[in-house]
């Protein structure tokens, strides 16, 4: 990144991960479909999973386990889990340690925290999210990257297929859609 100072110059400084994310805020909530976002969510999430297997260290992996009973725990007695949800996944991204992966991943997360929300909230979501991030969890745990990739491949999908479902139950499939050609060629009437 450039930097001009009045009466100082010009000068080359460390671009930080923030610098990123508020462009890539602007790009993602452009009127961009959810099927858009989670397309790029299932290429980012898999690969975090893969690296955070090789990379992941002793505490990051207790941790892991840690907010993993968490969860169980409270799909179990039927209480909201969404708190622990992001956390195994915020927790994958440190293991993984890429910031800028991580930071990408955090403004999807954003966009997608409604939607996320409301599909975590039934029975049977639960048990799947919980039935998924433990097979992601087991391929970390065993350092197999492939298999961590694979499990979050399986995971991002099938809760990217369901929020879409569940969207389209109310009607809605576009974030922040801006008038313009692309919404209106959407819509169909051009």
């Amino acid at each position: 990144m450039v930097e001009t100072r009045a009466g100082g110059g010009t000068f080359v400084r460390q671009a930080s991960a923030d610098d990123l994310a508020r462009p890539l805020t602007s790009l993602i909530t452009r009127g961009h479909t959810l099927t858009d976002v989670i397309e790029v969510r299932l290429l980012i999430e898999p690969a975090i999973a893969s690296q955070a297997a090789t990379r992941r260290t002793a505490a990051q992996l207790a941790e892991l386990r840690e907010i993993f009973a968490a969860q169980e725990r409270k799909v179990a007695s039927g209480e909201s889990y969404a708190e622990e949800d992001a956390r195994f996944h915020e927790l994958i991204g440190e293991a993984a340690r890429n910031e800028l992966l991580v930071t990408m991943l955090e403004v999807i997360w954003d966009v997608l925290r409604s939607s996320r929300d409301q599909w975590l909230q039934t029975n049977q979501r639960a048990h799947a999210s919980v039935d998924a991030h433990r097979r992601i969890l087991s391929a970390i745990e065993s350092g197999d990257a492939e298999a961590a990739r694979t499990a979050g491949a399986e995971h991002i999908r099938e809760v990217g297929e369901g929020i879409l479902k569940l969207l389209s139950e109310v009607g809605t499939g576009v974030l922040n859609p801006p008038e313009g050609p692309r919404n209106k060629l959407e819509k169909g009437t051009r």
